[in-house]
């Protein structure tokens, strides 16, 4: 039966009729991604936005707050597979292989969620954690299709679905917010947007890109398209989960200390003064993306110099990251100075330009979370697994502690000085590991 579009006949001779699939350069890898991140981080905004203008502060918390819950849950559960296949140069794992494992991740999440927002939350506000829970988990199994794009150096067709989920997700969101003026109805539909996005993943993904999979996976002779679903391979599956746990805990940890201030925040105060720290915050996220798709980018790149035993090449290509990580702080922060105000009172309401001062400082953190995010891709492309686990834990935790001294006391603007705390301790940490790591000649 035809899936996506495709017909199965079509997948018996992987090169028969198709050329060899092209292997974009890695600018060219880095502009498809920027344009994909770029454009996903704008439709992203654009539902903090929405919900600005269509509700208030109290709204953009709640949906912020079911951001946070779920975010570490589902960074654990997907154990950064897309890194690890991305990074796969020797083809240890074949696609089924990580689509199994992410279906068992995500499933899992999904339970466990279910569990924490019926026992820790009123029965309104664990509805929208569960629903975002469940467009989380159609964007996870989506996530194992880019990792396929990457591995085969082809980010353009990842930059494809991205603007795909984003738009869809934002059109789910905001039909469904100015329908019903409610954000459990426009988590729906933004929970819409990411299953449309997933479940067209064979046609984003392209015949050419699918048939070279398969032949890279060894079905030289494969007869039909069941040789891209899950391989139940108890073995296997359990070697990959060993492998990539400890980056699994690394990105729940990394996803606890990104959010441990909106906790704390919404903990202390309410939904509207985190639903204001969460719309200052995301409009960084433009950056952030900017640094993800160069670190994509940039990864296998990295992996491979790194296996060739080529040192001077990937420190300078580390160096290169660093210092554009550096540009990219000073801009922002010379950016929200300038225009901050205006912007915040255009694009949310007059209420979020008091908070001038905080947008600032924030774009501050954001340079050093650039560098954190280069240092985390070397970390990947060595294999410096297991060493990130006790840095993160160490980071979560002086993290965790600046917000209980700081928030408090200082508001959203502690939560931002303790964000920044915890971000310059994981640059010096991940600096030492991908150190430690390229004198070794190992993973460690």
């Amino acid at each position: 039966m035809p899936l996506g579009g495709l017909d199965p006949t079509e997948f018996r001779e992987p090169h028969a009729s198709l050329r060899p699939l092209q292997v974009l350069s890695l600018r060219r890898n880095f502009s498809w991604a920027l344009v994909g991140n770029v454009a996903f981080a704008a439709s992203q905004w654009g539902v903090l936005a929405v919900l600005a203008k269509l509700g208030d502060a109290a709204v953009v918390g709640r949906f912020a707050l079911a951001l946070a819950v779920t975010a570490p849950a589902f960074m654990l559960a997907n154990l950064q597979l897309r890194s690890i296949q991305a990074t796969d140069a020797r083809r240890l794992y074949r696609f089924g292989h990580y689509l199994a494992l992410r279906l068992i991740g995500a499933s899992a999440a999904l339970a466990v969620l279910l569990v924490v927002a019926a026992a820790g939350y009123a029965p309104d506000v664990a509805a929208v954690i569960v629903v975002v829970a469940v467009g989380k988990a159609f964007d996870s199994l989506a996530d194992v299709a880019l990792g396929l794009a990457q591995q085969h150096e082809r980010l353009d067709r990842g930059a494809r679905a991205r603007i795909l989920a984003g738009a869809a997700s934002l059109a789910g969101l905001s039909l469904a917010v100015w329908l019903t003026h409610d954000v459990l109805w426009g988590a729906a539909g933004w929970a819409a947007g990411y299953a449309a996005a997933a479940l067209a993943c064979p046609v984003w993904l392209g015949r050419d890109l699918l048939r070279e999979a398969l032949h890279a996976d060894g079905f030289e002779k494969a007869k039909s398209i069941r040789a891209l679903l899950p391989i139940w391979d108890v073995a296997t599956l359990a070697g990959l989960a060993k492998l990539a746990l400890p980056l699994g805990i690394v990105m729940m940890l990394v996803s606890l200390k990104f959010n441990m201030p909106r906790y704390f925040i919404e903990s202390a105060f309410d939904e509207k003064a985190l639903g204001i720290f969460a719309a200052l915050a995301y409009l960084m996220t433009a950056g952030h993306l900017v640094a993800l798709a160069l670190g994509q980018a940039a990864a296998p790149r990295l992996a491979k110099l790194h296996a060739a035993g080529e040192s001077g090449q990937f420190w300078a290509m580390v160096g290169k990251l660093i210092a554009l990580a550096a540009a990219g702080g000073a801009i922002a922060v010379g950016l929200a100075a300038a225009i901050g105000r205006p912007v915040l009172t255009v694009l949310y309401a007059p209420e979020y330009a008091e908070y001038l001062a905080v947008f600032v400082c924030l774009a501050a953190v954001t340079g050093i979370q650039f560098a954190s995010s280069f240092l985390g891709e070397a970390m990947t492309a060595t294999r410096s697994f297991r060493s990130q686990v006790p840095l993160l834990l160490a980071v979560v935790a002086a993290t965790t502690a600046a917000c209980a001294v700081l928030v408090p006391r200082y508001g959203l603007m502690g939560a931002v000085l303790a964000s920044g705390i915890g971000e310059v301790g994981q640059v010096a940490g991940s600096f030492a590991i991908v150190l430690h790591a390229m004198r070794r000649g190992s993973p460690v």
